[in-house]
């Protein structure tokens, strides 16, 4: 039986299909040098094809995109093609992007959709070419069913900054099969960094909404057929614990996954966050009306480090990081646990755990993770539900070779809330 819920590894390496090699061969050089490189790029990623490996929470699981394989390095059109990152999902769809492309680049990809039903992939091109837009973030295109719509249809849109101080959103509807802009604008929070998005998902079938989990969440609120729209804004609460958010020696963007998440939860949005020292969990829930947060769970991190089956495990009271929570259960949350060395000032990975931990009963679950380590925050997703269940079982991706950015601001996050969680227990002594 597929899982309710998974939990989705973002980042992608492109893996060589010996079925897809035909790419390559079937068009001569010629043709394609009457093609523009935005069609050449648009016809490689056709080529695509997508493969599930699905697994129990905690233990993560995998999209796998399958691609015409070639010998490194790829020609000049298609340099950067070999990743993607996944931005978001809704019930059967996963949203991603290929290669390096976001608004406002000139690196080459565009948007894949993933539909879980049929293992398929649909093609979106990138947004038209404007100099002026720019990205908000890593990920900030917000898959949605189209809920008006018939059949398989879906909505994508996309969170742009054409200037300085606000926010628009391009939209692509399936039905339509083109990119349109939509009808006004909202203000971003003035404050010393700008907003970046670290997490984006739909809400109630009508609403996207954006993150920033130091400042909160920009929300654009569609009409019935789509076209018009209404922007707002949700702070933070005013007892979330802030951090030293504008030190420049700590990226944003890289810190603030390692401490909070937010979620829809059961049809409500929800907040999670490590207090300063990492020793409680604070669940934070916003009224169905999207008119404030009400704080409705506390948890101490001493119990988990307490439980019979996290000391089973032989670890001691380790720091917790990148919290996500239960897409379908309330109080339950997953974190990642590193039993790390740091040896002449270079860390040294002993082993990785995944936790579930569900809050209200106490109860914690671990699964060690011996050859794949995470360094980003998880996505939590329910497309499992969706898939056939004749699809063959394919064997995990293998790790990345090139350590990335994120393993450099996990490391340093580990060691700042190490320090503090010890400075702690040193005035707990006083």
């Amino acid at each position: 039986m597929a899982p309710p819920m998974v939990l989705l590894d973002r980042e992608i390496e492109f893996r060589p299909d010996p079925d897809l090699r035909g790419f390559w061969g079937d068009r001569g050089p010629q043709t394609r040098d009457a093609m523009t490189m935005s069609d050449q790029v648009m016809e490689y990623l056709r080529t695509f094809k997508a493969r599930a490996v699905v697994h129990d929470p905690p233990k993560p699981s995998f999209l796998d995109i399958l691609v015409p394989p070639l010998s490194d390095p790829l020609p000049p059109p298609y340099m950067g093609l070999d990743s993607g990152r996944i931005s978001s999902t809704d019930k059967n769809l996963v949203a991603l992007y290929a290669g390096g492309y976001r608004p406002g680049s000139s690196l080459p990809g565009g948007y894949l959709i993933y539909d879980a039903c049929n293992d398929s992939l649909s093609v979106i091109p990138r947004l038209p070419d404007d100099d002026s837009q720019k990205a908000l973030g890593h990920q900030s295109a917000v898959v949605m069913c189209d809920s008006q719509g018939q059949g398989d249809g879906y909505l994508l849109a996309e969170l742009v900054v054409p200037g300085l101080s606000r926010a628009e959103v391009w939209l692509w509807k399936s039905s339509a099969s083109e990119w349109a802009l939509l009808s006004g604008s909202h203000p971003l929070p003035s404050r010393s960094s700008s907003f970046s998005v670290d997490s984006c998902f739909s809400y109630r079938g009508s609403t996207l909404c954006w993150v920033d989990l130091f400042q909160g969440i920009l929300l654009c609120h569609l009409n019935q057929d789509y076209c018009n729209s209404k922007f707002s804004f949700i702070h933070l609460p005013p007892d979330c614990p802030t951090y030293d958010v504008d030190n420049p020696d700590y990226p944003d963007s890289a810190r603030s996954e390692e401490s909070r998440s937010v979620a829809c939860v059961c049809d409500h949005i929800k907040l999670i966050a490590l207090d300063e020292c990492g020793l409680e969990l604070i669940v934070w829930t916003q009224s169905p009306q999207l008119s404030g947060w009400t704080r409705t769970s506390k948890y101490n991190v001493e119990q988990i480090w307490a439980n019979v089956n996290y000391m089973s495990a032989g670890l001691t009271k380790l720091a917790l990081s990148l919290p996500v929570l239960s897409i379908h259960q309330d109080d339950v949350v997953f974190l990642v646990v590193n039993d790390d060395l740091v040896v002449d000032r270079r860390l040294v990975r002993e082993i990785q755990y995944l936790l579930r931990v569900d809050m209200k009963n106490n109860h914690v679950q671990v699964y060690p993770q011996p050859t794949w380590s995470i360094y980003s925050q998880l996505l939590a997703s329910e497309f499992s539900v969706y898939r056939r269940q004749d699809h063959p079982v394919l064997p995990p991706p293998p790790p990345p070779s090139i350590l990335s950015f994120a393993y450099y601001c996990h490391f340093i996050y580990i060691c700042s809330l190490s320090l503090n969680m010890l400075s702690f227990a040193g005035m707990q002594l006083y």
